[in-house]
């Protein structure tokens, strides 16, 4: 048997869909926030915030490469996702919050990204912007797959998914601490809201260290104050 020629059908079987991939490049530009700004203490001393950001964008352009992920074909939005949110919106919620930064990274897959870094020069928090088909349910859902343990069936059943009705569009998240026993791998906290297929994302690796209805809180304020220049 050639096994080099069975294990390339067996991967071939196994490659994503069009719409699959598309959900792999949200969650992997995701992860690579949440990687840059949960990075551990231990690793934030040995490498320069940038060094990490690199590693995490590196570790999602592979997974990209595994599944097949292909740059999306749709235009990259024309607003600046650094005027999603003001200074004053973060700042409340993440106390001595620089201003926000622009990052062309994710820009060849349609997503545009700003991200804002606290005192000790970690990402608190990221807006991403994209065009996209679907649901907001499908697009929190897939986002969860990149928290939780794909060698467990029905993982993501575990993540409390939640619904902002106030924001004046359809709007879901979620809230989770990494905890092994029910199959979260990693600290998450995430606000996805559509208008038609627009969407924009607020995600922090650092609320999910607070109160959960807390953090709940400050997505849902960031939420609102986001939706007020949805349209702009």
């Amino acid at each position: 048997m050639n096994t080099e020629r069975t294990a390339s059908a067996s991967m071939r079987a196994c490659r994503p869909g069009p719409s699959a991939q598309r959900r792999v490049l949200r969650v992997a530009g995701m992860l690579a926030i949440v990687i840059a700004g949960s990075a551990p203490d231990a690793i934030a001393q040995k490498a320069r915030p940038e060094d990490t950001l690199k590693s995490a964008t590196d570790t999602a352009n592979k997974i990209r490469e595994a599944t097949g992920g292909k740059p999306a074909a749709k235009p990259v939005p024309s607003g600046n996702p650094c005027a999603i949110l003001s200074s004053s919106d973060v700042q409340k919620a993440f106390p001595g919050a620089k201003a926000g930064e622009r990052s062309t990274r994710l820009e060849q897959y349609g997503i545009t990204e700003c991200s804002w870094k606290g005192p000790a020069g970690q990402v608190v928090l990221a807006v991403q912007e994209s065009m996209s088909e679907g649901t907001v349910k499908d697009d929190v859902m897939g986002m969860a797959m990149g928290f939780t343990d794909p060698l467990k069936a029905n993982s993501t059943s575990n993540v409390r998914f939640e619904s902002f009705s106030g924001l004046g569009y359809p709007a879901m998240g979620f809230v989770e601490k990494a905890d092994p026993a029910r199959s979260i791998l990693g600290d998450g906290a995430l606000l996805i809201m559509r208008d038609g297929q627009r969407t924009i994302s607020l995600g922090s690796a650092e609320l999910p260290q607070r109160d959960r209805a807390a953090a709940l809180k400050v997505l849902d304020d960031l939420g609102k104050s986001a939706a007020k220049r949805f349209k702009q």
